[in-house]
């Protein structure tokens, strides 16, 4: 998410209705992602995902979960915001799981990559961004999710923090042998946010970012857990 939010005095906190998007509103959807995207750009197949069945607990549309906020009791039918998340690109394409599809499989249905999130922009500081997060954050956990992860402008790292993410220009999942690093270019950082009690976000010693362990059972670190020579020693 990239969306630049001024610096200016709160609107009143819009009441708001979030839902998974309809087909009516595909156009007006893609046009408000279109604003902003947290990878830089969605998957390329996206507009084949809008007209997929759900794959799975959380999906809306294919693999994806695609969701619409509206402002209540508007006389304006169209949403004024949307948000569009997946499986995250690493959890197929990383080194570390490319040759193990059983292993992608299960960081797949475990993390979720919130890939776009856009408010239109008269509708901007209203808390509608955090209240689409915040849904999806609740699907996700009952999905059986363990983490949420987004890409984001260093400018919206106050904003992030302030719901709980740990934001770095990189961030290390914890493996039983390995440490997968997940690194952004410049100026963009990565956020992750625990969404269940095994997950822990940790600062090692010698560890160039936040360290995430328990993302799969029995991914826990002991506590004399350390970094050398950039290899986690566990």
């Amino acid at each position: 998410m990239a969306t630049v939010m001024p610096h200016l005095p709160h609107p009143r906190a819009a009441r708001i209705d979030i839902a998974p998007l309809a087909r009516p509103d595909h156009a007006d959807y893609l046009a408000l992602l279109g604003l902003t995207t947290s990878t830089g750009s969605l998957p390329p197949e996206t507009d084949e995902v809008l007209t997929m069945d759900p794959m799975g607990p959380l999906a809306t549309h294919g693999p994806a979960l695609c969701l619409t906020a509206r402002q209540r009791r508007s006389t304006n039918p169209k949403p004024v915001g949307a948000l569009f998340a997946s499986s995250p690109d690493w959890a197929h394409q990383h080194p570390l799981v490319r040759h193990d599809p059983g292993l992608s499989y299960l960081l797949s249905r475990t993390a979720l990559l919130i890939y776009g999130i856009a408010v239109t922009p008269h509708r901007r500081r209203q808390g509608i961004a955090r209240a689409l997060l915040t849904a999806t954050e609740h699907r996700a956990a009952t999905a059986g999710y363990r983490l949420t992860t987004l890409i984001h402008n260093p400018d919206l790292t106050d904003f992030y923090q302030r719901l709980g993410y740990t934001t770095a220009h990189q961030i290390t999942i914890a493996m039983p042998d390995a440490g997968m690093g997940l690194t952004q270019p410049p100026p963009y950082l990565t956020a992750v946010k625990a969404l269940h009690p095994d997950v822990q976000i940790r600062h090692l010693p010698g560890a160039p970012g936040p360290v995430v362990s328990g993302l799969l059972p029995g991914w826990d670190l002991p506590a004399g857990a350390r970094f050398e020579d950039g290899r986690l020693i566990a």
